[in-house]
């Protein structure tokens, strides 16, 4: 079994780009399913992989990486810092990671108890429809 695996899947060297798919749980819901990468280092199988963001704490198996023709990172652009999955993804999003900031302000949100005000983001609609607000 595991010599058709490695039959059916191409081989990875160091420097190329791959995608690693993002469990649900693990990112937003306007971010990317799969996280672009670059290999930077193989030892037994595994592999070490990298991101603009940083390096992925974990080591991968080889049926966890996609190959991709998308070549835009390599290892020189890698971060040294090491992070988590999970934390990758709220790095590289576009929005705070697993979910989207909102408040609930009822008072114009002027002062620093809105928590949209707090984190230095601008309310939305999703805010509080029907309200008026100084923080847009």
């Amino acid at each position: 079994m595991v010599t058709r695996g490695k039959g059916i899947l191409p081989p990875l060297k160091v420097g190329d780009n791959v995608l690693v798919s993002i469990p649900s749980v693990d990112r937003g819901r306007g971010d990317a399913a799969n996280l672009l990468a670059v290999i930077i280092e193989e030892k037994d199988g595994k592999f070490r992989i990298g991101t603009k963001e940083g390096i992925l704490s974990t080591w991968l198996e080889r049926n966890s990486l996609a190959a991709t023709k998308y070549c835009s990172l390599t290892t020189a652009d890698v971060q040294q810092n090491e992070y988590s999955l999970r934390e990758l993804v709220r790095l590289g999003s576009v929005g705070t990671g697993q979910c989207y900031r909102r408040c609930t302000c009822r008072t114009n949100c002027t002062s620093k108890k809105c928590t949209c005000k707090k984190n230095n983001m601008m309310c939305n609609l999703a805010c509080h429809p029907g309200y008026t607000c100084q923080n847009v």
